[in-house]
């Protein structure tokens, strides 16, 4: 089975929430039960009473449209999907990300929801839990520990044969169990208090749980080392292997010579003709080809790059320059008598010229060749052509002069000022410097071709195909000189420095790379770094702390690939007894180097070795492993370590399928939100964003992101078609700590390409490699990418996208942290959203930023009323203290969006805050904290006082809501509890 798209998804949610068979039946019998009839809420048929959201307009019997059925087929619009769901009238509760201190916040939120009486919005009026009336849990970050060890509370409960009752009652009771007659909190609940240090629950200095932490970090970070560095050596190695054939090229004559060497020759002459003849072939104003710019790097650019290097070693040598000088002989071009030095090189530049008119003729004839790889493109348009053929052929020959010239040019420069006396030298002059001669005289002659060609041209097309031709040519001989000067440079220049300072150069200069590398990981982490950065205007927002951050990573980097080539120039030197090895036993070290990579990067799981497995063990200890009793965990449990692999269920028994989750089945359809980072996307409108939204529920991963056309989703459970979706691996404890993955190489719209590097080198990786769901990705199944080296490096070097088999997931935070996005893509009608993000300014960036997401994305507008009266947690204490709202109110507007009979939702926005008014547990705490209720997310070891402050400010805030709404009384004629509705319209 395929991907789902979008509308399929929307619906077998649609169907599950109904408590309907699905569409694609689960593999196993047992968890597939026979479908129950739904309960009196769910609604199946079009003459279901409208909802107390909002009044149904009123409409004549003939102009109603029947809503399609759950256990219709899929609709063909997504518009309909869209209005179907709207009309189910589904509620949601969006946790939002911040760590724990989001987890605690947001228990208090649900404890006081679990405590409030309200008439159900089901027909019949019944009074229950305000939290049972959500259909929808969504969770990111943060809010996904404390949302997971629900979901999970509510699985363990259902495996006891237990009423999901029996969860909401317990978040607020208290038993008289202990052994004073202590009125004790529900196991779960007070199982989170013992765990908020969940990294190291005992913190001392000789705690084995902080060394075993420290002991994991070091384990991981040596494995990826050994995935990580031997391709740095080599690439180390390859370098030297070339400048070391450059010195041995020197002594190469024709009378010592060999058959490879002539087939040395010949690579680079292949390697221009193809470079040079696609270029011909691809300019638009010859109509022969037409490709894109990755066939173009292969195509032209590599081959080019090829091509100039093997020159070099060629030109080094006697017996290759004695070559070059037989083929202008041939073609005519003869000197008999000795010349003096300045005709010499004279002669040696119009031999050039002759050689470079030679290639590009040579390449114009073969171009048309192209076409038989690629087809034949659609013409150009008839103001692109050139309107004298032969003018494009002699500009094209004067080009390949101007090549010639310039190229021999080069090679006379080197003879005439470079270093004297030294063979090392003179090659390693010529190895860093004689590619980015060779590509700039490419360069030139483009340029001298293209004025020459196109100057009777209207159109620029041939202009900007020069302009980025050049600009990638000349990216990659900057990148030659800079890696190419630092690997060849290094090594003499610490030689130099040493003669004049002393030995204590090398390790002071690793040192103070080390303390930079140490800064930008440090800086990149921190969340302060993207806010400081923001807040910044005119130069000082291009020297803030990202710039930093950047800079010392740029730093690092060099130093690291220094030391590197000193400490190898010293081996080489140690077992030679020489100033180098021979070219042919590097080489043969590189192989065997190349060798260990390919083994180490089949062997090694880019996953389980990075943080991630270390985070999500002791998430999944803290918060799923709380949600169980603890003399159950005791019987399973390792005794040693105090982990447990059945504190994590799978995602697909999370649901019940076939049974509708209301009444004594509630049990709220948790999604969790993921990012897919897309720091290289080809959609260039997300180049701020970087990433794209990404989701696990019971029945579904994957994103509805419009990068994917219409989503790519696949099912979380088994069937027939799809036994084993993603290896069997994706539990509720891995989606989790994916959710809340926050520090990563990349970080959706805070990704920093400098900072990557560092974070990966040094292991800095929460996040997760996840089979793409798009297509018929025939790794879907797989657990972990079979090669690891690949993705290793595009998260190192920010090239993750959504085109590769494989996508990277991190915290949901990195797109939206609020989980709103997707409740308003299910067009749920009433919207609870618990933002205990940090915001000490009340800048509202993860409200804002999810706003404009979903207005860009999903075309709904949220007008929000009431974030005026919000106000900063206050620097002194006031007295009298005032009271003042913790939330706003808004509308969200479907009915505009969508039309016809879509009504529009309701959205009850909660902001932590601090003003005096609460509990003074809360404010003692606060005033010996100044940065409360917004301390960094980074500290994830909460005190016992510091968790216990989060959780009663969030029971406090919805407190404080539910009395303004008129919450805590009854009516005067009914005598019943208001609906939550009316709650929300009331503040």
């Amino acid at each position: 089975m395929g991907a789902l798209n979008l509308s399929q998804v929307l619906w077998e949610e649609r169907r599950a929430l109904a408590g309907v068979r699905l569409e694609f039946a689960p593999k196993d019998p047992d968890i597939s039960p026979t479908p129950a009839q739904p309960a009196s809420g769910a609604s199946q048929t079009p003459t279901q009473p409208p909802s107390a959201t909002s009044p149904q307009p009123a409409q004549q019997p003939s102009q109603t449209l029947p809503r399609p059925s759950p256990t219709d087929p899929v609709p063909g619009k997504l518009l309909d999907v869209y209005q179907a769901l709207n009309a189910d009238d589904r509620w949601a509760l969006c946790l939002s990300g911040g760590g724990i201190r989001s987890a605690a916040f947001a228990l208090g939120i649900l404890q006081r929801f679990a405590a409030l009486e309200v008439t159900s919005k089901h027909q019949g009026g019944k009074t229950g839990s305000a939290l049972t009336e959500f259909e929808y849990l969504s969770t990111v970050s943060g809010g996904g520990y404390i949302g997971s060890w629900l979901s999970a509370w509510l699985h363990q409960e259902r495996e006891r044969r237990s009423s999901p009752g029996t969860v909401v009652s317990a978040l607020n009771r208290r038993d008289s169990v202990g052994q004073l007659g202590d009125h004790e909190e529900a196991e779960p609940v007070s199982n989170l208090r013992r765990n908020s240090h969940f990294l190291a629950p005992s913190f001392s200095p000789i705690s084995p749980d902080l060394w075993s932490d420290v002991a994991g970090v070091l384990r991981n970070l040596f494995l990826n080392w050994v995935l990580l560095v031997p391709p740095m050596i080599l690439a180390v190695l390859i370098t030297n292997a070339l400048y070391f054939a450059v010195i041995d090229a020197d002594s190469i004559r024709r009378e010592n010579t060999s058959a490879w060497f002539l087939v040395v020759m010949f690579i680079p002459t292949l390697c221009f003709l193809a470079s040079l003849s696609f270029s011909v072939a691809n300019r638009p104003g010859r109509g022969c080809i037409n490709v894109s710019q990755p066939r173009f790097l292969v195509c032209d650019l590599m081959p080019f790059l090829v091509g100039a290097a093997l020159l070099v070693f060629v030109l080094r040598s006697q017996y290759g320059l004695s070559m070059l000088t037989d083929v202008t002989t041939a073609v005519g071009f003869k000197v008999d008598k000795q010349v003096e030095k300045a005709q010499f090189y004279a002669v040696v530049v119009l031999r050039g010229a002759i050689l470079g008119v030679l290639f590009f003729l040579a390449s114009w004839v073969l171009a048309r060749l192209w076409t038989l790889v690629f087809g034949k493109s659609a013409r150009p348009p008839l103001a692109a052509r050139p309107k004298h053929p032969w003018i494009d052929l002699f500009a094209w020959c004067v080009a390949g002069a101007a090549f010639g010239v310039l190229g021999a040019a080069g090679l006379v420069l080197l003879w005439h000022y470079g270093p004297s006396g030294s063979v090392a030298a003179t090659a390693g002059f010529a190895c860093v410097l004689g590619l980015p001669w060779i590509v700039m005289a490419r360069i030139v002659a483009d340029v001298i071709y293209i004025s020459f060609a196109e100057f009777l041209s209207e159109v620029d097309v041939g202009l900007e195909f020069q302009a980025r031709s050049s600009g990638l040519f000349t990216l990659a001989y900057l990148g030659w000189l800079l890696w190419f000067g630092l690997v060849l440079g290094a090594p003499p220049a610490a030689r130099w420095i040493e003669s004049q300072l002393g030995s204590a150069f090398v390790p002071s200069l690793a040192t103070g790379g080390g303390l930079s590398g140490l800064l930008s990981v440090i800086l990149g982490a921190s969340s302060k770094t993207r806010a400081a950065a923001e807040q910044a205007s005119g130069v000082r927002q291009y020297l803030g702390l990202n710039t930093i951050a950047a800079i010392a990573a740029g730093i690092f980097a060099s130093v690291l690939v220094a030391l590197l080539s000193i400490g190898w120039d010293r081996a080489f030197t140690l077992a030679a007894g020489a100033d180098h090895l021979p070219w042919k036993v590097v080489l043969i070290a590189g192989v065997a180097l190349g060798v260990l990579i390919y083994a180490a990067s089949h062997v090694l799981s880019i996953n389980r070795y990075s943080l991630h497995s270390l985070y999500r063990n002791r998430l999944v200890r803290a918060f799923l492993g709380a949600s169980r009793k603890e003399k159950d965990r005791d019987k399973t449990k390792n005794a040693f370590t105090d982990f447990d692999g059945r504190d994590s269920p799978y995602l697909y028994e999370l649901w019940e399928h076939g049974v509708a989750p209301t009444g004594a089945n509630w049990k709220p359809f948790h999604v969790i939100g993921a990012a897919l980072n897309l720091v290289s996307s080809r959609n260039l409108a997300w180049q701020e964003r970087m990433a794209a939204p990404f989701t696990f529920s019971p029945l579904h991963c994957g994103s509805g992101s419009a990068v994917f056309s219409d989503g790519a989703y696949r099912t979380t459970y088994a069937t027939t078609k799809q036994p084993r979706p993603y290896g069997g691996m994706l539990t509720l404890g891995t989606a989790m700590a994916i959710s809340g993955a926050a520090v990563s190489p990349s970080m959706g719209y805070n990704s920093s390409p400098g900072v990557a590097f560092l974070m990966a080198l040094f292991n800095v990786r929460l996040g997760w490699w996840l089979a793409n769901p798009r297509g018929d990705n025939a790794y879907y199944a797989e657990v972990k990418p079979t090669d690891a080296l690949r993705p290793f490096f595009m998260e190192m070097f920010g090239l993750t996208s959504e085109t590769e088999r494989w996508v990277y997931l991190t915290d949901g935070g990195h797109f939206e942290n609020l989980g709103l996005y997707e409740m308003v893509r299910r067009r749920c009608r009433v919207i609870v959203v618990s933002d205990a993000g940090c915001d000490p300014d009340y800048s509202f960036e993860d409200l804002g930023n999810a706003l404009r997401k979903i207005w860009i994305d999903l075309g709904v507008r949220i007008d929000l009323r009431g974030l005026d009266l919000l106000k900063k947690r206050f620097t002194e204490r006031p007295s009298p203290a005032t009271k003042a709202p913790y939330w706003a109110v808004g509308d969200i507007l479907y009915g505009e969006a969508d039309g016809g009979t879509s009504q529009n939702g309701l959205l009850l926005y909660f902001k932590s805050g601090l003003h005096g008014t609460e509990p003074m547990g809360v404010l003692s705490y606060a005033i010996s904290h100044p940065t409360f209720p917004h301390e960094t997310t980074l500290n994830q070891f909460f005190t016992e006082s510091q968790f216990e402050s989060y959780r009663m400010l969030g029971y406090e805030i919805a407190e404080s809501a539910f009395e303004a709404g008129g919450g805590l009384s009854t009516g005067a004629s009914t005598k019943a509890p208001p609906t939550f509705v009316s709650i929300i319209k009331n503040l």
